[in-house]
């Protein structure tokens, strides 16, 4: 993918329940890194699950958001991170 290419595109993210065997409603962000932190301020909620139960959810990225063109361009679903991983490395900080 070139510069441009990224530019005119961001990934698709959804939060996976390991529990009810669902995904959340998706998200956009431009990089995995931006997803995660997006994932850090979620754990820092109190009334959401995530921070309470976070062994039973993961981030994957599940496509891309084509901005110049206007359509969802599918992906191989990918885990970007345990939930539990990202909340014990921000537990230490």
């Amino acid at each position: 993918m070139d510069k441009n290419e990224k530019l005119q595109s961001k990934n698709i993210y959804s939060i996976y329940d390991k529990v009810s065997e669902i995904y959340a409603p998706p998200f956009i962000e431009l990089t995995d890194g931006t997803a995660i932190r997006a994932c850090t301020d979620l754990l820092q909620r109190p009334e959401l699950p995530f921070g309470k139960y976070p062994k039973d959810y993961h981030l994957a990225r599940i496509g891309r958001w084509v901005e110049a063109e206007g359509f969802v361009s599918p992906t191989e679903m990918t885990t970007i991170i345990e939930i539990e991983v990202l909340s014990d490395s921000t537990k230490k900080e």
